[in-house]
């Protein structure tokens, strides 16, 4: 019963999309992405972030270089036959204790690029999100008094395969891109709006 009412639907679905007479309009949201004066902006404080978490990290393991310096003196000392017993001693029990202090910091590293990494990985997914919805407000702002029924994203490919869904489309749809990019970049600051395509991003736009 099911597949005969899936059957008589397809069959009918020709008809009804012909006489629907829809106005659609199309959109490289991968452009728009690219050419939106804030994406540059994301990308650039992303890029500070990064340098601030590599430096952090440099720091620490200049500090862990020079534990293993000391480290290695104390080895040295605690195994230096001029030196007298007890002296021996204390630098051995100093050396066991540097070898804890190395062990803490070395994990202490691990888990600062852990948490530096998922720390940029979560800043990329908000700022991404937040620009993409900044987008799709803007055109659906501009496409319903326009009187657009449908706007197509031609730019998006398949999550499962990255084969582009949209393989075709006619040259009769109108390409709205450069409108809604001219209305993303109206309220970029002096020099502030990307040069089209132009702009790094934190992140592509998500395929579907």
């Amino acid at each position: 019963m099911k597949k005969l009412l899936l059957l008589s639907l397809l069959a009918f679905a020709p008809f009804t999309l012909a006489n629907a007479d829809l106005k659609v309009a199309v959109i490289d949201l991968g452009k728009a992405f690219d050419s939106y004066y804030k994406t540059k902006d994301a990308s650039a404080k992303i890029d500070a972030k990064k340098a601030a978490y590599t430096k952090d990290i440099q720091d620490m393991v200049s500090d862990f270089q020079k534990m293993q310096d000391d480290a290695q003196k104390l080895y040295n000392s605690a195994n230096d036959a001029t030196l007298s017993q007890q002296a021996r001693n204390d630098k051995s029990t100093a050396l066991q204790q540097k070898k804890q202090d190395l062990l803490n910091m070395q994990n202490k590293i691990e888990e600062m690029k852990t948490e530096d990494s998922n720390a940029v990985k979560d800043e990329i997914f908000r700022r991404h999100k937040e620009i993409v919805d900044e987008i799709t407000a803007v055109v659906t702002a501009y496409a319903g008094p326009q009187g657009y029924d449908l706007v197509i994203d031609k730019s998006s490919a398949s999550a499962a395969s990255g084969i582009p869904i949209i393989l075709y489309n006619s040259s009769k749809l109108i390409d709205i891109t450069p409108d809604i990019v001219a209305k993303l970049n109206a309220g970029a600051p002096a020099g502030g709006a990307a040069p089209s395509g132009a702009a790094p991003t934190p992140a592509t736009p998500a395929a579907h």
